[in-house]
């Protein structure tokens, strides 16, 4: 006995008797887009963001399928798609249906077997019979019946055709048509077979024929991929009999949709049965059916459960986080042409490919998808691949006043991505890419992606802030990304009224966690050095610097780094040490009697700028390491105030900077190198600073820690919790956390020691590891090791002024960026959770998640992961490469991610709980 009867047996009493009976009631190089196009375009903005809003839908339904020959997945694919459709109440919505549409074969039984599940539907649903049509015996009606449907579209109530077999009957239709009436047809495709494209089947016509009559084209994500739980077998067509290599479809593969079996629900039995008739649970086409009534593209058999057996409506997705646009589905097309591709890394395995020895090229579009918002700020990533080591130019133009422009290079037969960031995009703008290569060898287009900053997202203040402020000159990516992180959201409510819009602040209570008044959080990661940053080159007589300044901002500019730190009083005279230079302060003549050097204050001030313009925080050091400015006279008098000229110079200080929205000020570095007597002077600096300073930039003290191989901690063993009572010092920061090299896990627990000592208190940094042998790698690894530890990561070992340490900094860089994707600031360290490769683990448990491991070759895995569904944002930490998915956790227990194949060792995944499985 076949497989096919066994589940067959299974069905019970599932198996239906229905009435059958037939009711006969009735590519081209250069493309221009009709006015007609773009008038249809702009009328239909006026009608929301998608065609149903869980109520109402907009426009009507038609549906174009097969079923006859080649494949009998529609068998089971066209009862589903009406029964979603029946589900929503929509039956009057479905306008025409016509199937067995393979017009150049055609098998008898499986004909029939098609039109079993189709007006056995239809009848069960409840649907109107007479607007079905099979087109082995009713091609003429199904076509003329087609025509009429769409000359009845309007800008009001467009149509949206489902595309789920081959085009010639909606071609035939749609050239029937009245030319103007064509522009308000979407059609929605998933499948390159469908589109005309199949490897072993001649079609007469693909969808570039029907993209050429200004039709809209919507292409959703293969529904195979998500909705087919079998694999696809060729089928023996040279008779006239079902062919049995679709029997072999196992119970295991039927076991995704044996929900369909509930005894007494005739519907859920009968699309059982259909099911089993096609010998494939495979029913992918009816995920397009499920993206037009719910926004969703990511159909799965529970999601079909969850609506069709448990009556479940999804509330639908109106704004999609992305959409991709195919490149061979652009509307104006020159210097390319389509090719078909056997390479499954291809989207759809179709691609612009540039005509020989042509210059330029170009591909355009009007934006008008379904289930996007009206406008919105996406990133714009191209997939290309280059065919020639000589650069090529990209230049990406979104309607009449957003022009970027890059250069690409780098030779390879691989796809390669180029993400434009913070684009604003609306429907109804024309996007239009254009390409120059000056030896005509132009890249070829895969697609255009748009990927949607969320309003809720991190990302998303620092990309409305850049898009707010773009110019249209070429710029680099990274720089034009950094310099808009301290500018707010534009009508973003501020966290501090008190502070300036775009600062730097404490939000959450105490401790909270850093942030921009009314933008994203903030997380600190930069070099600690040079500290004598504004001391560098050649001593001028008015007391400035001829050094290497803006040298070293223009790199950490373009490095993503989000921190530094600098120190403006270094002066030898009063340090316990003999340390420092009595030229490094900012005094007249170099005398801490006389007042502050207006021109020095000056240079300090246009560097902090030019490094507020980058994105980059300052923490801002009034001393040095092992000062004690009491040695010089600067001693609190009977009554505990500080000295007047210290004072002076403080509020000086603060005075001149406070308008900065990038300082947070540092008292004195490693400062339990003093006595504990000297703990009350650092206490009234914190206080007179956050008296002056009206906009609250937040205050961090520093500590050497007591492993230090210096041994130059006081006796006194003063600690960040000789400061717990302090209202006013927001921030503790570590110096020589002991070094344990390639000991990673070691590392990493010694960077817990002091993240976990005050964490209900202050914010938690490191700015030094203990000098050890660095490298690359190790560099790298350690400054992970403190993020998984909850601290920002300062670190002294990566001098911005050394150019061996450069490339230290750039992975420093790569660690914001991800941090910043992220929620990080609502995590705790949880790496009793990690499991199989991770390492380390950040969580805020059942809600989110950071995984990492410097040695992952297969999987990285949480022991325990709540029910849910969750986004995975992957992350190679060694060239910064993101890769986005979607994980479903259908029960509480343990979890696992296999790392791209294409991505290093070294590599962590942030999971974001997204909605409930259930």
């Amino acid at each position: 006995m076949s497989r096919s009867l066994t589940l067959r047996e299974r069905a019970g009493e599932c198996a239906l008797e229905i009435d059958h009976r037939e009711d006969n009631r009735g590519w081209s190089t250069s493309v221009s887009l009709s006015l007609c196009l773009v008038l249809g375009f702009f009328a239909r903005l006026a009608h929301g963001i998608g065609p149903f809003d869980g109520r109402d839908f907009h426009g009507t339904i038609a549906y174009s399928c097969d079923g006859n020959f080649n494949d009998p997945d529609d068998w089971a694919a066209s009862p589903v798609a009406l029964a979603i459709v029946a589900s929503a109440g929509l039956q009057d919505k479905l306008v025409h249906f016509h199937y067995n549409s393979i017009l150049s074969a055609n098998l008898s039984e499986w004909e029939q077997e098609h039109e079993k599940s189709v007006l056995g539907a239809a009848k069960l649903f409840r649907f109107d019979r007479t607007r079905f049509f099979n087109c082995q015996k009713q091609r003429q009606e199904a076509v003329e019946h087609l025509t009429q449907v769409i000359n009845a579209a309007s800008p009001e109530s467009p149509l949206y055709l489902i595309v789920a077999g081959p085009v010639d009957v909606p071609l035939a239709a749609l050239r029937a048509a009245q030319p103007e009436k064509r522009s308000f047809v979407y059609c929605i495709s998933h499948s390159r077979w469908n589109d005309g494209f199949a490897r072993d089947f001649q079609f007469t016509a693909t969808k570039r024929d029907v993209i050429e009559l200004g039709v809209r084209w919507v292409q959703i994500p293969d529904q195979n991929a998500r909705l087919s739980t079998t694999p696809y077998r060729r089928v023996a067509v040279s008779s006239n009999k079902l062919a049995s290599p679709w029997a072999g479809a196992s119970a295991d593969e039927f076991k995704a949709y044996f929900w369909t079996q509930e005894a007494g629900n005739q519907a859920l039995c009968f699309l059982w049965e259909r099911m089993l008739a096609s010998t494939r649970p495979d029913p992918s086409d009816a995920g397009m059916m499920y993206f037009l009534l719910t926004g969703d593209t990511e159909a799965t058999p529970e999601k079909l459960r969850r609506l069709l057996a448990l009556g479940q409506r999804p509330k639908p997705i109106l704004e999609r986080d992305v959409v991709r646009l195919e490149a061979e589905n652009f509307y104006e097309v020159s210097g390319y042409h389509l090719e078909p591709s056997s390479d499954r890394k291809t989207s759809h395995r179709l691609f612009a490919a540039p005509n020989k020895a042509a210059r330029q090229g170009s591909l355009a579009t009007i934006f008008d998808e379904p289930y996007t918002a009206e406008r919105a700020i996406y990133d714009v990533a191209v997939a290309y691949s280059s065919q020639s080591d000589t650069a090529s130019v990209l230049r990406l133009k979104v309607g009449a006043d957003q022009s970027m422009t890059r250069e690409i290079s780098g030779k390879s037969a691989e796809w390669q991505t180029h993400v434009f960031p913070a684009v604003t995009v609306g429907r109804g703008d024309k996007i239009t890419l254009s390409l120059d290569s000056p030896e005509g060898r132009l890249p070829r287009i895969d697609y255009l992606e748009l990927r949607r900053r969320a309003s809720g997202d991190p990302s998303y203040a620092e990309a409305a802030r850049l898009v707010a402020t773009r110019n249209t000159s070429v710029e680099s990516a990274e720089s034009s990304q950094q310099s808009q992180r301290f500018v707010p959201v534009p009508g973003a409510p501020l966290d501090n009224p008190a502070a300036l819009p775009g600062q730097v602040i404490v939000a959450g209570g105490r401790p909270g966690y850093l942030k921009v008044n009314g933008g994203r959080p903030l997380f600190l990661c930069g070099p600690d050095n040079p500290e004598d940053f504004l001391f560098l080159g050649k001593l001028l007589p008015d007391g400035t610097r001829d050094g290497p300044q803006m040298e070293i901002i223009d790199f950490l500019g373009k490095s993503g780094i989000s921190a530094v730190h600098f120190m403006m009083f270094r002066m030898r005279r009063c340090n316990i040490k003999d340390e420092g230079d009595d030229t490094h302060c900012p005094f007249v003549n170099h005398d801490p009697s006389q007042p502050l050097n207006e021109k020095v204050l000056d240079q300090w001030e246009f560097w902090i700028k030019e490094l507020e313009k980058r994105g980059i925080v300052v923490h801002l050091e009034f001393y040095n390491d092992a000062t004690d400015v009491e040695r010089m006279g600067w001693t609190l008098d009977s009554q505990g105030n500080l000295h007047p000229d210290e004072k002076r110079f403080i509020e000086g200080i603060v005075k001149r900077f406070k308008h900065l929205k990038n300082i947070i000020w540092g008292l004195e570095e490693s400062s339990n190198k003093l006595p504990r007597s000297r703990v009350i002077h650092f206490r009234k600096m914190a206080e007179l600073i956050r008296q002056v300073d009206e906009y609250q930039h937040p205050i961090v003290q520093s500590f050497v820690t007591p492993e230090t191989a210096e041994k130059d901690m006081h006796p006194d063993g003063v600690t960040s919790a000789d400061y717990r009572d302090n209202p006013v010092i927001d921030i503790v920061t570590w110096l020589h956390i002991p070094p344990f090299g390639k000991d990673f896990d070691a590392q990493h627990r010694a960077y817990l020691n002091y993240a976990w000592r005050d964490r209900g208190v202050f914010i938690a940094m490191r700015n030094e590891t203990e000098y050890h042998n660095i490298d690359r790698r190790t560099a790298r690894i350690h400054n992970w090791a403190c993020a998984l530890a909850g601290m920002h990561a300062l670190e002294a070992q990566l001098n911005a002024a050394r150019m061996d340490r450069r490339d230290r900094i750039l992975d420093a860089g790569k660690l914001v960026l991800f941090m910043e994707q992220t929620d990080w600031f609502r995590m705790k360290p949880a790496d009793d959770l990690a499991a199989q490769q991770t390492k380390w683990v950040l969580a805020n448990p059942g809600s989110s998640y950071i995984l990492y491991s410097y040695d992952c070759t297969k999987a990285l895995a949480l022991k325990e992961l709540p029910q849910g569904q969750y986004r995975v944002l992957w992350f190679d930490t060694i060239d910064g490469k993101f890769r986005n998915d979607r994980f479903e956790q259908d029960q509480n227990g343990p979890a696992a991610w296999n790392k791209p194949a294409d991505f290093s060792s070294e590599v962590a995944i942030y999971l974001q709980r997204v909605c409930d499985a259930r």
